[in-house]
């Protein structure tokens, strides 16, 4: 043969005969990292976030008078009861106020009085009339009694003039008394209506005596509101603490100027009383942590002012709503996308007289405990999409022949697949799949094994990129180079 053809035939075969031989030749086991499974004594899951210190109550002194300061009773550092003086601002222009308008209200007092005195004498003169028409009523009753008798003796002595029995004159005397008691009626008829009319005239001034005495009675009501406001707008020029504590921080100095605060606009803020007798943390925990936190639950503090110490705290409050960011609420039609952070409030149940609110605190909460569990390490965790029955039961495929190519699945048994959670396990030199239940992750970064694996077992721990590719039924070895966990 040709020594050129010959070399050009090797040329051309070598490929396929490596290829060949490279697709029988076994697969090279995968190097991974082991650990047991083992009991610890316990497992502490904690949630770890940071803030501030503050006073459980604490209080921003602000003026609601402008004024300047004319007396500063404190200093920053000074301890302060409730009621005690802090400062004093110039209230001369208030003090000249109230005086007037105290002033209007004696004024709109003696009206009031007068109005009541208008009144009795109204009353006075209504009874007086009354009194009147009463007579004229009695006087309207004799006189009608007068002219009935009258009436009735002219009707007599007319008979008796017509049969002759008494003279012209008796007759003309009777008919005269019959016409003068028939004035006297009408004469008594009109002063009761005149003494009527009266009446009511004095009971429509009555009326206007207690409209007019009520409307000073409201001119005086209003004048005592305004001494009350002119007195409560001088007493704000004395500020004093509404409660005890420390004076944490102090703005001003005497003689400046304090303007009206509005909304706790930090500008106006004179000074700062807190007290320290109860301390808290408040502290930002992350959404994904804030549902493993209760109420109640246990927590350490640590603080970056004093790092050799720590203190032991109490969780009493948790924000229901997300902490607002400081440029929250702009121009943008988006969401935030940033991760929400959510507020956290940890007593601490021994704090000490050397903490200061504004110092950075790291709180650690622990939201569970578990005695003697069996646990892994966090890595070994993986999830895997695996074959179940009808009932929902794991089904382990077979292991493969070799040199026979890998099944394909059917669409049915695609349908079958679920993710599970679980951790591959080393047997007889090969990875194994145990589907497993897990608890709490503890701060050691070991997680706790609920249902699915044996004490002792021997899990694949790492490397996370050999453990993201890791099948069933693949041969594993050890990475010597890695190191082996102690067993």
């Amino acid at each position: 043969m040709n020594r050129s053809i010959f070399v050009l035939l090797l040329v051309v075969a070598a490929p396929g005969g490596y290829f060949a031989w490279s697709s029988f030749r076994p697969k090279a086991p995968t190097l991974v990292v082991t650990a047991k499974a083992e009991r610890t004594s316990a497992l502490r899951s904690i949630v770890s976030a940071t803030g501030e210190i503050r006073a459980k109550e604490f209080v921003d002194i602000q003026a609601e008078v402008a004024g300047v300061i004319t007396e500063l009773r404190v200093r920053e550092g000074d301890a302060v009861k409730q009621g005690d003086v802090l400062l004093r601002l110039d209230d001369l222009q208030l003090r000249a106020e109230e005086e007037s308008v105290r002033a209007q209200a004696g004024a709109a007092e003696a009206d009031a009085r007068n109005g009541d005195v208008g009144v009795a004498t109204a009353e006075a003169n209504l009874a007086a009339e009354r009194t009147a028409l009463a007579n004229a009523r009695l006087e309207t009753e004799q006189a009608t009694t007068s002219r009935d008798r009258a009436k009735a003796s002219f009707e007599r002595k007319k008979l008796l003039h017509e049969q002759g029995l008494i003279g012209s004159e008796e007759f003309e005397i009777a008919a005269a008394e019959a016409r003068l008691t028939e004035q006297r009626l009408s004469l008594a008829h009109a002063r009761v209506t005149q003494a009527e009319a009266n009446v009511a005239a004095s009971m429509t001034r009555v009326e206007a005596a207690k409209a007019s005495r009520d409307a000073a009675s409201r001119r005086l009501d209003a004048a005592k509101a305004s001494v009350a406001r002119a007195a409560d707008m001088l007493g704000k020029t004395v500020l004093k603490a509404p409660l005890g504590g420390l004076i944490t921080k102090l703005n001003v100095e005497k003689g400046e100027r304090a303007v009206p605060g509005i909304q706790s606009n930090p500008i106006a803020t004179l000074m700062t009383i807190a007290d320290m007798s109860v301390i808290e943390a408040e502290i930002r925990v992350a959404e994904a942590d804030i549902v493993d936190v209760k109420l109640g639950a246990l927590a350490e503090v640590e603080v970056d002012a004093m790092r050799d110490r720590a203190f032991a705290g109490v969780v009493t409050e948790i924000g229901q709503s997300p902490i607002q960011a400081a440029n929250a609420g702009g121009g943008g039609g988006g969401q935030n996308q940033e991760g929400k952070e959510f507020k956290v409030v940890v007593r601490l149940t021994s704090p000490s007289p050397e903490l200061r609110p504004g110092f950075t605190a790291t709180a650690e909460i622990t939201t569970a405990t578990r005695r003697d569990p069996l646990v892994v390490p966090f890595q070994a965790q993986t999830a895997r999409e695996l074959e179940h029955d009808a009932e929902g039961h794991y089904v382990p495929p077979p292991e493969p022949v070799e040199g026979e190519p890998e099944r394909q699945l059917t669409a049915a048994e695609r349908q079958m697949r679920k993710e599970r959670k679980g951790v591959f396990v080393r047997r007889g030199g090969r990875a194994r799949f145990v589907p497993c239940e897990f608890g709490v992750i503890g701060e050691t970064m070991d997680v706790e094994v609920l249902a699915g694996l044996q004490e002792g077992d021997e899990v694949v721990s790492g490397p996370f990129q050999a453990l993201r590719t890791l099948k069933e039924w693949d041969h594993i070895e050890l990475d010597e180079k890695r190191g082996k966990k102690s067993q």
